[in-house]
């Protein structure tokens, strides 16, 4: 009978062993110690120098591109016209479906490096936008059309949620190559 107690308790030490490794394995192998900070994750865009509490602007001519990063690692873009800006930013919420006929993309962000790579898919095809942070109220990109080859330099100005735009434009037409 004692051999078969002690086969018992093996056992049970055998599973319990199991269940342990499993769990580490479950859980990204963090044991107790380091459970509070393994559940708060960084998100993607954290770090990037990108800020969260309001939307960035562009200005060609009567067009009026907005973007607005959301730190889980998804940009919401709008364009329209001078007529409906006022409207636009309603648009830059974390829920936004994308309507590709009304130029309202939510997409998801790349972190490469220090680049911050992005596409929308239009009704005819894609457009990629490759770029970086320049300070804590300016973001360019290199937006790239695989529908007519069109390459610009877009800059894009940071505005609080609370402010308005001025009139300004930031972009550099670059013919395709």
């Amino acid at each position: 009978m004692n051999n078969t107690i002690k086969t018992i308790l093996i056992a049970i030490i055998a599973l319990l062993a199991i269940a342990l490794v499993g769990k580490a394995l479950f859980d990204g192998g963090t044991d107790g110690a380091n459970a509070s900070t393994a559940q708060v994750k960084k998100a993607p865009l954290e770090g990037t120098g990108l800020r969260f509490d309001g939307y960035y602007r562009n200005r060609i001519g009567d067009l009026i591109y907005l973007i607005r990063f959301f730190p889980e690692g998804r940009v919401v873009s709008v364009n329209g016209t001078k007529d409906v800006e006022k409207d636009l930013p309603s648009y830059l919420v974390r829920e936004t479906r994308g309507n590709p006929a009304l130029g309202l993309h939510n997409v998801p962000v790349q972190v490469l490096g220090d680049s911050l790579v992005f596409i929308t898919r239009p009704e005819k095809g894609e457009i990629e936008y490759r770029g970086a942070v320049v300070s804590s109220s300016m973001v360019r990109f290199l937006r790239h059309s695989h529908i007519n080859g069109t390459r610009q330099l877009m800059e894009y100005v940071f505005y609080p949620d609370v402010s308005v735009p001025s009139e300004q434009n930031g972009a550099e037409v670059v013919q395709p190559g």
